[in-house]
């Protein structure tokens, strides 16, 4: 197998995004009199409503339940963000791709949008009397604008055509028709969720007095209305409802967040534009020192965004590769954030006169923080083992399956992320009070600062993916962040007079920087590097941390496989050349050729891994052309490494090595085939679902000559049987053909075409018996006709009933992705048998050795029986599958391999 789903690196919950780090900020209040009711500024033009007393003796003109219901609607507004960004940035790959520049392009898009619109917006909010009225529009815009952008996503299929041409990997315009279609896509909705935050800020800010209190509330709640959308996206709405009902559920949010924002409004006391007052005099930066300050915390947005980039791609090496695990992570990460908003709030916020040194000390917290989580990280799979038993007693087992089985690392990112998200959710709530100066300003103080923290946070999670964990990898990625931090520190103190001359402060900062310095020097290089590179009873010949992925090459000695070795993709098993791996592998590219009706002269394999497959295709000579897809340079890299079983196809001329996404590839390529063959990473890993949808089958389809053939790995070994099924009825949703073979124990290949299944048994025996494929096959355990198609379970009518209860997979509803909300119940090996029906009815004569064939069969169902039982542990009955499986047939090495395994 081979990554083709969309990388760990690029931050798509990147929680600066979908306004979920929504806040405000400000300082200073004008000098007000009171006249009837009236409130007037320094200057005789500029009115505000007049206030009631606040616990300052302040008048605040909200009320307590119109700030309750205000705070309500900025969280619901959080959650229905989030919600539409996840949904969007997976729509978008089936268009862009899930490369790792497609998905940058998106984030990059996406930020833009909120960038532009914060800043716009904040200008107009400092021009307006009702800003909550301008902002409840805002939201029901939002609500139909979403919908639109949703269903124009939705129908891809329907206008992508006439741009399929310029998205071909050999065009010039690829890139730049990506960044346009982008843009033109996420700019509207994006650029109103970022204006809608100057408008809500402007309404509630009114003074100065609880300014930083406000903007700290506001913040943690808008980003714990974030948690919830992800998790609520992730753990509920796409396995319940898909895209589209989960795009309902977001735009239903935003109608209720704009009405109640217009009820709200309606009762509300408007404000004359505010157009100029005297700058306020506080403990805190002067003008100059204020622009450096702004500048300081668009830098913080870059390390905080970084840091979740790094944070979350070392994770993924102690988690699951599961949508879940990428939802447990941000929602953890969103949920420090919403405490340390709240610290802020309710204890620092009070503290006018200490605000600039609370910024100041929070950034070398954050350094210190940051240190402490490399250490936890390098001791992950430590805390999970610990973790692990203590959820068992805890947890029932139903509610960890809801929780895609991650509740282990769930509680691993509470212990590693909670402390330093927690001091960067003080920031921003700080930075807010600290950088307006003028009231009359800010909404546009507020939009630019907004606007600068997300383009900083953009280029930082762009600059860790990239450049960072490439060159650095996690361990030096990290350290370059913590040190930025402390430089942040040393700024914040330089560039304000105030600090400077604190002594205090200084030796902090010393002890501090002390602190990291001998923690990093204690954890040595390779700290981090020996938790890739623990795997029990393997020899790690590569290790590689790339902008895709943290890629590894492990080496095994075995008394019944000998020497072998194993692809390692974020510390999981993706392909290995074990004699059980390679046999189905190398299934995968000789079942569909074997198969196929006619001659066969060109094929595309998908998903590349150890290259056993391309490998196995590249035996039959007939073939003039075979693409070799991969989205990961790197498996081509590595593939060296596993040699002899690929058959060096890297230096095959046939062979064309290409580094895409594979339903991008098949979108953007003028070619047709004979033959495609996939075998994705686990299908229900984040992001392979686009491998396996009905969508992806017409397009394939519509790349295949006439009498072609797709096959497909289908595993049916999952714990929810349910998962497969699936599988075959997308593909049987598509193609008039299915068939399921079983060349490896539980390992299904699935063969789809739209012309019936027909075996001529004497062109099969001719294309088995052809140099370099004989010799492949005989390896392998499929010496002979009657061994290959005694590998047969079912076709066309019979696997129709075998699925016909089952829903199918579509990009609308990916359920294979989001599977909590199945049972657990595996396909069996006796279900397996009873749909079993005889492959002598596809056979085109009776040339065949029935007796041979019976064998061959019998042979099949006792590796089964043994699978079966080992499963079970029943040892005793495996031995005897296996005994009878030797003296039947001797000489297969597939079968001698199983038997000294078990006699090990």
């Amino acid at each position: 197998m081979a990554i083709d789903q969309a990388p760990k690196g690029i931050a798509f919950g990147n929680p600066w995004s979908s306004r979920a780090h929504s806040s405000a900020n400000a300082t200073g209040p004008p000098h007000k009199g009171n006249i009837n009711g009236i409130c007037r500024t320094s200057s005789p033009d500029q009115w505000e409503a007049c206030p009631v007393p606040n616990r300052d003796g302040v008048r605040d003109a909200i009320s307590l339940k119109n700030k309750v219901l205000v705070t309500t609607i900025f969280l619901a507004s959080g959650a229905a963000s989030l919600i539409l960004q996840v949904l969007w940035f997976k729509q978008l790959q089936f268009v862009l791709g899930s490369a790792t520049v497609s998905v940058s392009v998106t984030v990059a898009s996406f930020f833009f949008g909120l960038s532009l619109g914060s800043a716009f917006g904040g200008r107009i909010a400092d021009t307006v009397s009702r800003p909550l009225k301008i902002y409840g529009f805002l939201e029901l815009a939002l609500a139909a604008v979403s919908l639109a952008v949703t269903a124009f996503l939705s129908h891809w299929s329907t206008w992508v055509g006439w741009l399929s041409p310029m998205l071909d990997l050999e065009s010039p315009f690829r890139l730049p028709l990506m960044v346009a279609l982008s843009l033109a896509i996420l700019s509207l909705p994006t650029m109103l969720m970022g204006a809608t935050l100057p408008f809500l800020v402007k309404f509630l800010t009114r003074t100065q007095t609880d300014l930083a209190n406000r903007i700290g509330l506001l913040y943690g709640f808008n980003t714990l209305g974030a948690a919830i959308g992800t998790l609520v996206v992730g753990f509920a709405l796409m396995g319940l409802w898909g895209i589209t009902g989960s795009s309902l559920v977001a735009a239903g949010l935003y109608v209720c967040v704009g009405g109640v924002a217009l009820l709200v409004a309606r009762g509300a006391s408007p404000l004359s534009p505010v157009t100029a007052e005297a700058p306020v005099q506080i403990a805190g930066p002067g003008h100059r020192g204020t622009s450096i300050l702004i500048a300081i915390f668009a830098c913080s947005g870059f390390v905080s965004i970084a840091y979740e980039v790094v944070w979350f791609r070392f994770l993924t090496n102690v988690s699951t590769s599961s949508v879940y695990a990428f939802s447990g992570m941000l929602g953890v990460y969103l949920l420090g954030l919403v405490i340390g908003a709240l610290i802020c709030a309710r204890l620092l916020a009070p503290r006018k006169d200490q605000l600039l040194r609370y910024f100041a000390v929070t950034q070398l917290l954050i350094a210190v923080a940051a240190t402490l989580t490399v250490g936890i990280l390098g001791k992950a799979r430590t805390v999970e083992a610990v973790l692990s038993p203590i959820v068992s007693g805890l947890v029932p087992v139903p509610a960890q399956e809801l929780l895609g089985g991650d509740v282990s690392f769930f509680l691993i990112c509470a212990v590693a992320l909670l402390l330093p998200t927690t001091l960067i959710g003080v920031s921003f709530p700080l930075a807010s009070e600290l950088t307006v100066m003028q009231m009359s300003a800010l909404g546009r103080r507020i939009g630019t600062l907004y606007a600068l923290n997300t383009i900083g946070g953009v280029v930082g999670s762009l600059s860790a993916g990239f450049l960072l964990i490439p060159y650095l990898g996690s361990q030096g990625a990290l350290t370059a962040l913590i040190v930025l931090n402390v430089l942040l520190f040393v700024a914040t103190t330089v560039s304000q007079p105030g600090l400077l001359r604190e002594k205090s402060l200084w030796r902090q900062g010393a002890v501090a920087a002390s602190i990291i310095a001998v923690a990093l020097l204690l954890f040595t290089p390779h700290y981090l590097e020996r938790v890739l590179t623990a795997i029990e009873g393997g020899n790690v010949l590569e290790l590689r941390e790339t902008r895709q992925a943290t890629f590894a090459v492990v080496e095994y000695r075995e008394k019944a496989a000998g020497t072998y070795q194993q692809l390692v993709v974020n510390s999981k098993s993706y392909a290995n050349n074990r004699p059980e791996g390679r046999r189905y592998m190398a299934a995968m590219g000789h079942y569909p050729v074997l198969l196929h009706p006619g001659p066969v002269e060109t094929a595309v394999v998908i998903c590349i891994g150890t290259g056993t497959t391309v490998g196995a295709v590249s035996t039959h000579q007939e073939l003039q052309s075979i693409d070799a897809v991969d989205l990961a340079s790197t498996v081509f890299e590595f593939a060296p490494r596993f040699v002899p079983i690929n058959k060096q196809f890297y230096q095959n001329p046939k062979v064309h090595q290409i580094v895409a996404d594979g339903r991008h590839f098949l979108l953007g390529t003028n070619e047709t085939f004979d033959v495609i063959t996939l075998e994705p990473p686990p299908p229900h890993d984040a992001g392979v679902i686009n491998l396996y949808t009905e969508e992806f089958y017409a397009l394939a389809k519509q790349k295949m000559r006439p009498g072609a053939v797709l096959a497909q790995w289908v595993p049916l070994d999952f714990n929810r049987g349910i998962l497969p099924k699936m599988i075959l009825k997308a593909m049987m949703g598509q193609f008039k053909h299915v068939s399921l073979w079983l060349p490896s124990r539980m390992e299904g290949v699935a063969i789809a075409s739209d012309e019936p299944l027909k075996i001529d048994p004497r062109v099969l025996a001719t294309r088995m018996s052809k140099p370099g494929v004989a010799e492949d096959l005989t390896a392998n355990g499929l010496r002979s006709p009657e061994d290959f198609l005694a590998t047969f379970i079912a076709a066309d009518e019979k696997l129709a009933a075998f699925v016909r209860d089952v829903p199918s997979l579509t990009d609308d509803r990916p359920r294979l992705e989001y599977y909590n909300w199945y049972p657990l119940s595996s396909v069996s090996v006796d279900e397996l048998k009873r749909l079993r029906e005889p492959v002598e009815t596809y056979l085109a004569d009776k040339s065949i050795d029935e007796a041979r064939l019976d064998t061959a069969r019998t042979v099949a169902n006792a590796i089964l029986d043994e699978h079966q039982a080992t499963a079970e542990g029943d040892k005793s009955a495996a031995r005897a599958a296996l005994r009878l499986a030797v003296k039947l047939d001797p000489d297969n090495s597939y079968v001698g391999f199983l038997d000294r395994k078990l006699r090990e």
